[in-house]
């Protein structure tokens, strides 16, 4: 009955615009006329005069939601100094732990399974690191913006990157980004050489009724691996100042990760659009100063508006279709290959901010194709069907969304998997400054098809995993971010220590709460997150009670402007807990009880410097190490974490 619910309210509701077709500032017609058509059809998170927006570079994700334009900061400095090379890192809230080494798999503290539906072979086992189609940046420029990096330290860790992008004509912008990421192996067994590229292009028309995007992204992974030390005794008893000459296991293990996604995407608005102006009057002014007469023509034109959007109208019809492949080659190769389509359409066609429609209603299905090869098992191919929708009804400030989708398994009575969610935002102010939002999301989803795959070779048909999440969440500016949420689990899933699908029996719930601030008091910055978290089975969802990042620096501006200086520490901590350890013949993470990490403070010092474009900072990291007896400082069950490290690196802006 559930499911034929879920159906009903599937086929009523509606989804998540692929091309949203949000929002666009006010026109300044007399310099939109001289320098060409504005972007339209993007969602700005400020609103600013067209003449400011005109000069500045600006970013977007596509994502199955709607698209915010993020502008490009200039000049920018990170207060948490070289990061890239931290093995333990707060990334938006997020924690991870890690191997020991940037550019190998990490592992998150902080469970979200709030994520739209997904099929996925494994977990993301890097998810600082690679680029997804859902996390490569669209770029809308006036002018050309390029960023040059690198990275190093007094090790032999080095990260290059370079960015472009510019608008070719009005409205059509390319770019690209590239990252090299080459850290400096823990032991000999753990070199890593990771390449990360994409190249994006996406076009809007004058008037945004034809809208397309495309990407193109490309991961090369390799690291040379190890099963962690052999017996701890040789990190904790310092019988080895070297950690290359430690014994470990798994001495010569090489994994390799490929993957490939294409995507693009284009939707075309029936209903046009009516904002256009007309010359009224010229007016001849004459102007005197020192017996200097100045004359001029002053053109006064009317702004014809929109009119007010209707919520019955044609619409706006899109398709996207993409391919993904992934592939990593260790002791056995998996393969993963999946073509997919997704056509949509929305009453959501009018691109400018001062009319919203009431009443916004998404609909449409997405297709996949999906081809699945693990260790050299062929698990043939398998089709789904994702049927979405979503329906966002404005309630003065406020607006109450829900959104339902379903994957269902064409050639399986077995495989259907569904997402539910509902969510009520309110703003305190008009300008959004102050919100509060309350969601509600019950999902059921396949597991991994790994997990699928080692249990149905034991004859075991695992469940889907049932969850429902409640969360409550506070914002006011930048400068407060408090979240508080429960997640009820049913049938979850894991690895125990030999690798086998394991199948929790009773029910669990998971309480969590995520507080990020920016507090300042003049020259002097404080940034912190912590996160508090408690599972009623630990053994079924491990995770620290509490976490905590933090930054204190003094920021301050020297020669009139000319220098930005930041200097300052940072503090990292989570308490002990059981964590999972990592399979590198897998590339899994599995359950254990028999050792717990954390409990162990980390520190670091830095300086950061803004000259004009450019970027520099200087980083010690992990000082603490220095006068450490006893070394405790494992990441996962038998790895270590990196000992003191000094960093430093340059990042290069133009805006050309």
């Amino acid at each position: 009955m559930r499911r034929v619910y879920a159906f009903v309210l599937i086929t009523l509701l509606a989804l998540v615009l692929p091309q949203n077709l949000g929002a666009q500032v006010n026109p300044q017609i007399d310099t939109a006329r001289n320098e060409g058509p504005q972007v339209r059809g993007l969602e700005y998170h400020k609103e600013e005069p067209d003449s400011v927006k005109r000069g500045k570079v600006y970013y977007f994700f596509y994502t199955p939601a709607q698209t915010k334009i993020n502008a490009v900061m200039h000049p920018s400095l990170s207060p948490a100094g070289a990061q890239f090379n931290d093995a333990i890192d707060a990334i938006n809230g997020n924690y991870y732990l890690g191997v020991g080494v940037a550019g190998h798999p990490h592992l998150a503290l902080y469970p979200t399974p709030e994520a739209p539906l997904a099929l996925s072979l494994i977990g993301e086992p890097f998810p600082a690191y690679a680029k997804r189609l859902g996390n490569v940046r669209f770029y809308q420029t006036r002018t050309p913006y390029s960023l040059l990096a690198y990275h190093s330290s007094l090790n032999k860790d080095y990260m290059v990157r370079a960015t472009h992008t510019q608008n070719i004509m009005p409205g059509w912008n390319v770019s690209f980004d590239y990252t090299l990421l080459r850290p400096d192996g823990i032991y000999t067994a753990t070199y890593a050489k990771d390449h990360f590229l994409d190249a994006t292009t996406n076009y809007f028309s004058r008037d945004s009724r034809l809208q397309a995007k495309a990407a193109v992204v490309w991961n090369s992974i390799r690291n040379d691996e190890n099963g962690g030390l052999v017996d701890d005794g040789y990190f904790t008893g310092n019988y080895s100042t070297n950690y290359a000459g430690m014994p470990v296991n798994i001495y010569n293990l090489q994994s390799r990760h490929n993957d490939l996604a294409l995507m693009g995407s284009v939707s075309y608005s029936l209903v046009p659009q009516f904002e256009s102006y007309r010359l009224r009057d010229s007016i001849a002014v004459s102007m005197g100063a020192d017996s200097t007469m100045v004359y001029d023509t002053i053109e006064v034109t009317d702004t014809i508006p929109l009119r007010k959007p209707h919520v019955l109208n044609a619409g706006t019809f899109g398709v996207e279709v993409s391919y993904d492949r992934r592939k990593r080659v260790a002791v056995d190769s998996t393969m993963w290959r999946e073509y997919s389509a997704r056509l949509f359409w929305t009453n959501d066609v009018y691109p400018d901010h001062r009319w919203r429609n009431p009443l916004k209603v998404t609909v449409g299905i997405q297709p996949h194709y999906t081809f699945v090869d693990i260790a050299g098992d062929t698990l043939g191919y398998r089709s789904w069907l994702d049927p979405f929708a979503r329906v966002e009804l404005a309630l003065g400030r406020g607006s109450l969304m829900a959104e339902g989708e379903m994957r269902k398994a064409l050639m399986s009575t077995n495989r259907q998997d569904s997402r539910f969610a509902a969510t009520f935002l309110f703003p305190f102010d008009s300008a959004r400054h102050t919100t509060m939002e309350a969601k509600a999301i019950m999902t059921s989803r396949t597991p991994e098809l790994m997990l699928v795959h080692f249990a149905e070779r034991n004859n075991n048909v695992l469940k889907p995993v049932n969850t429902a999440l409640f969360g409550v969440q506070f914002r006011h500016k930048d400068i407060i971010d408090l979240s508080v949420q429960a997640t009820h689990y049913d049938h979850n899933t894991w690895y125990d220590t030999c690798l086998l699908a394991v199948e929790g029996t009773t029910p669990l719930w998971l309480y969590q709460a995520r507080l990020i601030t920016h507090l300042h008091w003049g020259w002097m910055h404080l940034d912190m997150q912590q996160l508090l978290q408690h599972s009623t089975d630990t053994a079924q969802m491990p995770v620290p009670m509490f976490a905590t990042k933090n930054s204190l620096y003094a920021d301050v501006v020297l020669f009139h402007g000319a220098l930005r200086v930041q200097l300052g520490a940072d503090i990292r901590y989570h308490t002990m807990f059981y964590s999972p350890n990592y399979d590198p013949y897998t590339g899994l993470f599995y359950h254990q009880r028999t050792a717990r990490v954390g409990g162990y403070l980390w520190g670091d010092v830095f300086l950061n410097m803004q000259l004009k474009r450019a970027s520099f900072y200087v980083k010690a990291g992990h000082l603490n190490a220095l006068w450490e007896e006893e070394r405790k400082y494992f990441l996962l069950p038998h790895y270590p974490g990196r000992g003191f490290a000094l960093f430093y690196g340059i990042t290069w802006k133009f805006f050309d």
